[in-house]
């Protein structure tokens, strides 16, 4: 299956790389994808969300509420990663603020930002 060439690469995907490699079953295009994400930033774009840093800005926005950072902070690493994910993700500078006003909003309520809300009956 072809891959999205602005896709970042998960460390779950870097390890299947590294084990394809390995055993010398990389493809000659599998071995361009890699090599295309190694040069375009692509393969080390997840990097720091996988590794849980917080980002300045999110850093903070959370430290205006003390009570947002604890809760944040107290999110299951399966969250934190999402929610830094997404903000990420954002393309432009206006959509990352907004995400990361939302992500202290909710966090100061204890709810995860990004997470889906069933909504009441």
């Amino acid at each position: 299956m072809a891959r999205h060439l602005l896709h970042a690469w998960s460390a779950v995907n870097k390890a299947r790389v590294a084990r394809l490699e390995a055993a010398g079953r990389m493809t000659p295009p599998g071995s361009a994808a890699v090599a295309a994400a190694r040069a375009d930033g692509a393969w080390r774009f997840l990097d720091a969300v996988e590794a849980l840093e917080i980002p300045p800005d999110l850093a903070a926005a959370l430290d205006e509420a003390p009570a947002a950072a604890a809760k944040f902070a107290g999110f299951p690493r399966s969250a934190k990663r999402g929610i830094l994910e997404c903000i990420a993700q954002a393309r432009r500078p206006e959509i990352r603020a907004a995400r990361v006003a939302e992500t202290a909003r909710r966090a100061r309520a204890g709810e995860r930002a990004n997470q889906y809300q069933r909504k009441p009956p």
